[in-house]
């Protein structure tokens, strides 16, 4: 009987705690932010040189790597705050934040070119991984075209 009383507990106290976290600061949301990206490129070059046949193919990394941008993707659209715009040295234009059902639109797609491109990592028809890859590549270049200071 005990055990279900220490659960209640703590769940309230983490819904207490968290209910009275401070907004984060916007260079807090852009260091958030880049680190993505750099998990996102980390992975995505190795991934890269598979599919261009410089860099021998090796289906089980591969898979590990799609999982790991799939994951940094679904966690962008928190990576732009209101007020990231600002606060630190960061490459995202002032368009993002204009123009929020684009650029809302823009990380959708990569997050569902991202997640399918896991999706058929999982998989071993080298032919729909490199599709699925470019797939995700293009949803990159989108965003970036607009959104990105280059």
């Amino acid at each position: 009987m005990r055990k279900p009383t220490c659960l209640a507990a703590l769940s309230m106290i983490a819904l207490a705690a968290s209910a009275q976290a401070p907004a984060p600061k916007p260079e807090q949301v852009i260091a958030y932010r880049q680190s993505l990206f750099k998990t996102i490129g980390w992975n995505f070059a190795p991934m890269g040189a598979m599919v261009k046949g410089s860099k021998p193919w090796d289906g089980a990394e591969f898979k590990r790597r799609s999982i790991a941008v799939a994951f940094a993707a679904v966690q962008l659209d928190e990576a732009f705050a209101a007020g990231s715009d600002r606060g630190a040295v960061t490459d995202a234009l002032p368009a993002i934040w204009e123009n929020p059902d684009d650029f809302a639109a823009k990380l959708k797609a990569f997050r569902q070119a991202s997640n399918a491109l896991r999706v058929a990592a999982a998989g071993s028809d080298q032919e729909r991984i490199k599709a699925a890859f470019g797939e995700v590549r293009q949803t990159c270049g989108d965003c970036h075209e607009t959104y990105r200071a280059e």
